[in-house]
């Protein structure tokens, strides 16, 4: 009888029946007062796939390395990626957009930011301060290799399209010199960072300059190639097309995961 007449006055007040653990937890995670489990776990298997990476490159690292490093079953990680390919793809994917961020933060701390070799030093450094970057940089091609392997020319093609639109606004902002064509800035900045990563395959190793030697020349060497005599007083133009740029790139990388 007392418990009958709980069920009932809560019938009557509208509360219902008691919940149970799950649905206190489900009602919980969507307040948001849990973390997602399948987040926080696609984001450890990302983690010590970057590791990993790190450690054995792109192609000696395997799926089971992956699995085994970061605790889970190997059936787990096809729960997230289809095969090696996608999964590292997206370790370094997101990599890159950790580093982005880093990079947007070091350039809207400086008055001088938005002037392209500004951007550039700050690039770089971002760059070397994440692990997986600084191998990149410092002589493991076969990871930026294995990631262009995994994008389609249609996402090359966008990727090259934002790099151009960001150069022309530049360019109007009388941030970069004229009389040089957009496409051939691109295409020779380009040409300029995959160089950068791929000497070191065929250079001895005592004859690479120090990374903070390498990013002191390559700053200069873009302020006097691209950078006109009078610059304007502001280059806030060039901090906001650098965020356009990063956002559009960030964008076309999120669809192709």
């Amino acid at each position: 009888m007392v418990n009958g007449s709980k069920t009932a006055n809560r019938t009557q007040t509208g509360k219902g029946p008691p919940k149970s653990e799950p649905e206190h937890r489900a009602e919980r995670v969507g307040r948001g007062q849990e973390p997602d489990e399948r987040k926080l776990r696609e984001e450890r298997i990302l983690d010590t796939a970057a590791a990993m990476l790190v450690r054995w490159g792109y192609r000696k690292t395997t799926i089971d390395d992956v699995a085994r490093e970061a605790g889970v079953g190997k059936g787990t990680i096809y729960l997230h990626w289809k095969d090696k390919n996608e999964l590292f793809r997206a370790a370094i994917l997101r990599v890159n957009q950790q580093v982005s961020e880093d990079m947007m933060q070091r350039v809207a701390a400086d008055p001088e930011g938005g002037l392209p070799h500004r951007q550039w030093a700050h690039g770089m450094l971002a760059a070397l301060a994440n692990p997986l970057m600084t191998a990149i940089i410092k002589g493991q091609p076969d990871i930026f290799q294995g990631l262009m392997s995994t994008f389609d020319p249609g996402m090359r093609s966008l990727l090259v399209g934002n790099a151009e639109t960001y150069v022309a606004q530049l360019q109007r902002a009388r941030l970069i010199r004229d009389g040089i064509p957009v496409p051939v800035i691109t295409f020779l900045l380009t040409a300029l960072k995959i160089g950068i990563i791929n000497t070191p395959d065929i250079i001895r190793q005592e004859q690479i300059p120090s990374m903070e030697q390498l990013t002191g020349a390559l700053s200069d060497l873009i302020r006097r190639w691209l950078e006109p005599e009078q610059l304007p007083g502001n280059s806030d133009t060039g901090k906001q097309s650098l965020a356009e740029l990063l956002e559009n790139v960030k964008e076309i990388e999120e669809q192709h995961r």
